[in-house]
Order: structure tokens, then sequence, then C-alpha cells
């Protein structure tokens, strides 16, 4: 008899959501669910809201997301129609939002270690979230940062990306996903240059609080400081804008018991060399950081990308409100200056220059395609088309060479700032299909 119950207790952590997979949002639905929890109760299994297994500690809701059925299905059960379940009306909205304002929206849903237990060979996620990314991307072309390979590579190198006693990802894990992000989400060239000071840590997480002694994590803690000396802090006017749950706000903030000034925005401004502007919360990260955005709409004023953060076990458990953002009070200043900015990209299309050594036009102007722009203001937003002489004095330029997917380092400013006096010039165009896109002048 003891065999069986021992049995018994181990597929209750393999099949966490227990009766609800397929069947039910309510976990105290059945009779069987009710057998779960007591003798989940009698192993250990869970108390206060954390599983213990192989001497790992995992909140039961992070559990919970990766087995039950899909997120992108209809809760059943006591609770659906008190929230909304589907996270997929919220984003859209958000993007659209942001979008009409000219600024670019990154989603970053963060696994738990629930995704990649001890011992896992593959991570184990919700089976509604890869339909998810394919609907974003193709769908609605919103970016998502899926970071799963980049802590699988963690888990499998012997390098755990979580805390050991805490629900919450390790220094090495959110440095790793940070340098990530800043490389798939930077909008501006370095300008700042930032201190670090690391101090060693020996705590006790929310998950080890609930079970007791012995899930102690020890960690350095990298501290990010100003060019001045003083601890990090968002800027406002910095056209990058961090929204975060605790993942965000775990080594920022005193009162959380893992030190400060050394979370995810500072991590990402390290990375960038760039400011960051921060609006977080602890809880609700489907909609908590909407709401102070939306209480503070001034901190959109010349933003130019926003990235979302949340726990991944929100897609399941959240409520993905639709929250509108009120228009600004006072008009942003102008979004792109007219001087000469850096500018730094990949080109992504060419227009057609014939094979001339030797052209009958004086001057002619080229037009490029250019993505994965960083700026000097990082207020331009890719991709864009820049213009520039390809032909000069009769002769081709360095710019009729270049080709798809080479690096440019150049200076720009708006078209509209030279429109009426270069507009005379021999064009060489792109196709009618790529035309709608802002237009920079390279200097």
């Amino acid at each position: 008899m003891g065999l069986v119950l021992l049995g018994l207790g181990a597929m209750f952590f393999l099949g966490p959501s227990f009766n609800e997979r397929g069947t039910s949002d309510n976990p105290g639905g059945s009779s069987f669910g009710k057998l779960a929890d007591q003798l989940r109760a009698l192993f250990g299994f869970d108390s206060g809201g954390v599983i213990t297994r192989d001497g790992q500690l995992y909140l039961r809701q992070d559990v919970k997301h990766v087995h039950r059925r899909s997120f992108l299905t209809s809760p059943q059960g006591s609770g659906a129609s008190t929230r909304n379940w589907n996270p997929l009306p919220a984003i859209t909205d958000f993007h659209q939002q942001l979008k009409d304002m000219g600024i670019r929206l990154i989603l970053l849903p963060l696994p738990s270690k629930a995704t990649l237990p001890d011992g896992a060979v593959e991570p184990i996620v919700n089976e509604g979230y890869y339909e998810f990314l394919r609907i974003l991307k193709s769908k609605h072309q919103i970016e998502v940062v899926d970071v799963l390979p980049v802590l699988v590579s963690m888990s499998t190198q012997g390098e755990s990306p979580f805390l050991r006693g805490d629900s919450h990802w390790s220094p090495k894990g959110m440095a790793r996903v940070a340098r990530l992000v800043a490389d798939r989400s930077s909008v501006q060239l370095p300008i700042s240059s930032y201190e670090t000071i690391d101090r060693k840590l020996t705590l006790t997480g929310d998950l080890a609080q609930v079970r007791g002694p012995g899930y102690e994590d020890q960690i350095t803690s990298r501290m990010v400081l100003e060019s001045n000396g003083q601890l990090w802090k968002p800027l406002p006017e910095a056209p990058y804008l961090l929204l975060g749950d605790s993942f965000t706000n775990i080594y920022s903030k005193p009162g959380n018991g893992w030190g400060k000034g050394a979370g995810l925005a500072e991590t990402l401004s390290l990375e960038m060399g760039t400011p960051t502007d921060r609006l977080s919360t602890h809880h609700n990260g489907a909609f908590g950081s909407r709401e102070v955005l939306a209480m503070n709409p001034e901190r959109l004023a010349n933003k130019s990308v926003v990235v979302w953060q949340f726990a991944m076990r929100e897609l399941s458990f959240g409520d993905w409100k639709i929250l509108p953002i009120p228009p600004l009070k006072e008009k942003p200043s102008p979004r792109i200056a007219t001087s000469p900015q850096p500018l730094e990209g990949t080109i992504l299309k060419t227009a057609e220059m014939p094979a001339l050594d030797r052209t009958p036009y004086r001057e002619a102007v080229r037009e490029i395609i250019v993505t994965d722009i960083r700026s000097g203001s990082g207020q331009i937003v890719g991709p864009v088309i820049l213009m520039g002489l390809s032909v000069q004095d009769h002769l081709p330029t360095g710019l009729a060479r270049w080709e798809i997917e080479d690096k440019v380092a150049i200076e720009v400013v708006p078209w509209s700032s030279v429109e009426s006096t270069q507009e005379r010039l021999q064009r060489f165009r792109l196709p009618l299909s790529g035309q709608d896109l802002p237009r920079f002048w390279i200097k």
C-alpha cells in the first residue's frame, strides 16, 4: 500500500493540474481533485502554494500553467467569467495603440523554473504557447522575444537560470536574457558609461520561506551606477520603456530583500549603454504595468520602443483587461531632430542600380531600406528608407555598391529637411511596395 501511495504522490507532481487538464479550471471541482489535494498535503507536495520535487521548490501556479490545457481555449468551472482570460485581444489592442503613436511593442513573456525542472532535456510549456507565438507573429506582426532557447542552453550546461528557493530567475539567468533583449530591441547608440559593484548575498526566497530552512540561495548581485556614482534610476525622457512585474523588480528594490539597483531595467541599460525608462508592479503582470502607464501616459512622449515583460503563468491566470491609454495632455516635442545624427542598421532591400562605370547623370540618388536600427536619439523606428547620392560627378559612389545584409554606419537627417533641394535629382527607386516608410537623407 505504501508503494502505491508513493506512486500516486509522484503522479500528482507530474500532472499538477490533476482534474483540470482539458476539463475544468476549478482544482476542487471534483472528488478526484479533492483526493489529489489530500494526498498532496499528506506527502508534503503542497504547502502554501509550493510544490517540492527532487529537492527543488516550485510555485504551484507555475506548475499548473505548464501542465494545464491551452490558455487560448475558454476556461471552464467557477471563476471562468470573472476575468478576461484571453490574452490576445489585450495584447493586440495595446500593440495598435502604441503603433498609432509610432512606438514599437516587444513582448517578453518569462517562463518559470517549472518550465525547466532539474533534469529536463526539453522545456515544458503550456500546449498553447507556440500557437500563441505563431498568431502574434503571422497575424499581427507583433514581436516576441522567446527566451526559452537561452534558458535551455544554460540549463544543459549545468547552470540554473533560476533561484533554488525562490520563484524568480537568478542574476545570471536575468543577465543572459537582458543581453538577448538588448540585442533584439536596442534603439539607441551607446551614449552612457555605467559602473558596477558586485555584492555577494545569502538570502531565503519566497518559496523557501514557506517550506522552511535548507533552501537558501547565494548570489552575486551586480548593482549599476550612473557616471556620477549614484545608483541607477529610470529616465522618463529615454526612448526605451520597460513595463514589468516582479521579475523586473526582484533585484531592484531593497524591500524585496534581494539587493537594489541590479534589476532587469538596470541590466538592460548596462548592456545597451543607454538610459532606460521603467514602469513596473510586483503583481498582475497581465495588466498592472499597463494600468500604471495609463495613469502616466506622458511617459510615452518621444518613446520609440516599449518592452512588456510579464511572467508566463499570467497567460493562464492573468486578467487581460483592455486598457485605453489617455491622450497626452501636452504635445510631445518633435520626434526627429533636423540636425545630423548617427545611425547604424542592416540593409533589408536596395533599389536596382544599372551596371555603369560612368553614367549620363552628374548626380543620382538611390533608395535603400534599412532595419535593425540604432540611432543617436533612439527616436528613429525602423525599417526606414535611406536616400543618398549613388552617383556623383558621373561616377558611382560607395552607396551604389551597398548590398542586402550589409551593415551600415552613417549620419542622417529627415528627408523633409532636404527635399526641396534634392527632389529634382535623378532617382533609382524601390518598388512601390516598399515606398510607405519614413525617409532619411544620408549626409
